[in-house]
């Protein structure tokens, strides 16, 4: 059967390196409605989605997201990080940032965005890479400047991060095991 939302689906892969080519704006408008068509709990729509296309400003996301994984005591996966260029982001020309306010399902609903940001990007003949580790960043009393310089509004909290942009480099899709299904 041929279908291009699951040939979409199946081409997807978490890709770690972009080109420096900046995303049209017709691509970040799409990317855009891909974000804010995502389904929530009880149309809450509680979460903001802050489009991060200033290399000045992704260097501070970068910095931050280190310096939590310093503050936390993690030499190993610090070097681990220090041995890719310390480019958390890997160089993406945009990093879409999740934050919502503490609500039942809020989580889901920015894991729901997030995949729709991904295969929308799929789409575009974009790649991304889905991101939890810049939570670190925005937590904690150290996050606080964090979520301002954001533009997180007052109470919202990080739920998830994506870095999309043209790949540089070649990723084939995961292979996936058919024994994870259960048929009942």
């Amino acid at each position: 059967m041929e279908n291009i939302v699951l040939d979409t689906i199946l081409a997807r892969s978490s890709v770690r390196a972009y080109s420096d080519e900046a995303l049209t704006n017709e691509q970040l408008s799409a990317l855009k409605k891909a974000a804010l068509a995502s389904p929530t709990a009880m149309n809450r729509q509680t979460q903001r989605f802050i489009f991060v296309t200033d290399a000045a400003k992704r260097t501070e996301l970068e910095k931050g997201i280190f310096d939590s994984i310093l503050r936390n005591g993690d030499p190993d996966f610090a070097e681990r990080m220090r041995s890719r260029g310390g480019r958390i982001t890997y160089g993406a020309p945009l990093v879409v940032i999740i934050c919502a306010a503490p609500a039942h399902f809020a989580r889901v609903d920015a894991g729901i965005a997030v995949e729709n940001l991904a295969l929308a990007a799929k789409s575009l003949g974009l790649d991304s890479v889905i991101l939890g580790m810049p939570e670190g960043a925005f937590t904690g009393d150290e996050g606080k400047a964090m979520r301002e310089s954001f533009g997180f509004p007052d109470g919202y909290e990080f739920c998830i991060a994506i870095s999309i942009g043209h790949r540089a480099m070649d990723k084939e899709p995961h292979a996936w095991d058919e024994s994870h299904v259960i048929e009942l």
